[in-house]
């Protein structure tokens, strides 16, 4: 399984702020898997950042419901055409759906207070930054697979929560984000 062509391409497409945090190490990445896996939760985010200064723009609600229950359908059908279980993918993406919710708030009441805007302009929320999604949330499920059913300790979750913060969220994202990494979220063997 190989992300770097994706993770590329995100980068490249979302301009240098977002870049600047994000690094790609590919001997870490096939020697850890976790750490791969972390990664792509903090593409994710990256991603979330897009999509909060889209909604800001256009108006939008940070919460869609509906949305969010296509997305967990669509994934859970995606996970079990590899072997994952619904329970499975919901441990993973429940937990990044409230952390990119979390993010995209934080931002948009930022922004409404007076904070800076970025300087790129919002891409379009279906056209760009969905499909975009799709693919960072098909490269999870296969990571998550990969992961399989370890058991994860209070040192996984610590250092999940940390490379997150470390990439520039903060740490109630990060807490949302880094709970698969928590003991009691692994999946049972």
């Amino acid at each position: 399984m190989r992300i770097l062509p994706l993770i590329a391409v995100f980068l490249i497409s979302s301009g240098p702020l977002d870049s600047q945090s994000f690094q790609w190490d590919q001997a870490a990445a096939i020697a850890r898997p976790e750490e791969q896996l972390v990664n792509s939760v903090i593409a994710r985010l990256l991603l979330s950042r897009e999509v909060a200064w889209s909604k800001y723009s256009n108006h939008a609600k940070v919460r869609d419901l509906a949305r969010e229950a296509a997305v967990l359908t669509a994934l859970k059908r995606e996970g079990a055409g590899i072997g994952l279980s619904p329970e499975e993918v919901l441990l993973l993406f429940k937990p990044q759906i409230v952390a990119s919710c979390r993010l995209q708030e934080e931002l948009m009441s930022g922004w409404a207070s007076g904070l800076p805007h970025p300087a790129n302009p919002p891409k379009d929320l279906k056209k760009d930054l969905r499909p975009l999604l799709d693919k960072v949330d098909a490269t999870l499920l296969l990571q998550w697979k990969a992961v399989g059913a370890r058991s994860f300790d209070l040192a996984d979750f610590q250092a999940a929560r940390r490379a997150i913060q470390e990439a520039g969220f903060s740490r109630d994202v990060a807490n949302a984000a880094a709970r698969p990494f928590a003991p009691h979220s692994s999946p049972a063997p």
